[in-house]
């Protein structure tokens, strides 16, 4: 009689062990090389927006298309949006994050007009075409926008004690600080709270949420809910990765409100 081949149950669970290693090693690792590439096109993205802000700025002596009203740091209007993409160059996509797909949704997209939650992105009914309409009409977008508004903000960015200074920015060409140092473009970080440490940053509670129960969060998270940090643009068109432990909270006026904005 010829013995029968095969595995064991014991050489069989061996296998499944060494396979379960080998992917618990493998799968952080595949996780941040996935992070890296997303990290990679985020910061492409703040590029091409940056460079349709560019493109208008030089025919406007490097004055930048400023919102008609004082909303928050990622709600833009129609009419700034209007502006890039008529370059030509880009479509949407470039004012979303890929770390937070969630967010380049029509319903976001299109916030001014109040869509309903589950609106398909085929929805037939164009876009208002008015100039004012399109000026009070605001998208939120993926990223913070740190250009000032027609008339000035109200409200300052906080300026933590030892903390480099922060500004709204109105031109390219004329700015307090250095072009270098002066923020233009960044990365959603928004929390629930001021405290790094205890604070929520899957969790800010704004207008999505009273609309369609959505929480604003953080572009780029580890595991839990804390941020790693977020890539900027600066007025002189580079492009920098901060990590979070040198962020501050800088945004909203209220010092411990829900949101906090961080940069």
């Amino acid at each position: 009689m010829h013995k029968k081949s095969g595995f064991t149950l014991i050489e069989l669970l061996v296998v499944i062990a060494i396979i379960a290693l080998l992917l618990s090693i493998l799968l952080p690792a595949l996780r941040a090389v996935r992070e890296q590439s997303r990290r990679a096109v985020c910061a492409q993205n703040e590029k091409n927006t940056g460079l349709g802000l560019f493109l208008y700025a030089n025919d406007y002596d490097g004055k930048l298309p400023m919102n008609e009203v004082d909303r928050w740091l990622f709600d833009v209007s129609y009419w700034t949006t209007d502006i890039i993409l008529q370059t030509g160059a880009f479509d949407r996509h470039i004012f979303y994050c890929p770390s937070w797909k969630d967010r380049d949704n029509i319903i976001f997209w299109r916030y001014g007009e109040n869509l309903p939650a589950g609106t398909s992105e085929s929805y037939p009914t164009p876009e208002p075409t008015g100039d004012s309409t399109r000026k009070d009409y605001h998208r939120i977008m993926g990223y913070f926008w740190f250009i000032d508004i027609v008339g000035g903000r109200a409200h300052p960015p906080m300026n933590p004690a030892n903390t480099p200074s922060k500004e709204w920015v109105r031109s390219v060409a004329t700015t307090k600080n250095a072009p270098a140092t002066v923020e233009l473009i960044a990365d959603v970080t928004a929390s629930n709270g001021g405290n790094r440490d205890t604070s929520d940053f899957t969790r800010a509670t704004g207008g999505c949420y009273s609309r369609w129960q959505i929480y604003d969060r953080s572009n780029h998270l580890k595991a839990g809910s804390e941020p790693t940090g977020g890539n900027i643009l600066f007025v002189d068109g580079h492009v920098q990765w901060r990590h979070f432990k040198e962020m501050e909270h800088r945004w909203f006026w209220q010092s411990t409100g829900n949101p906090c904005f961080w940069w």
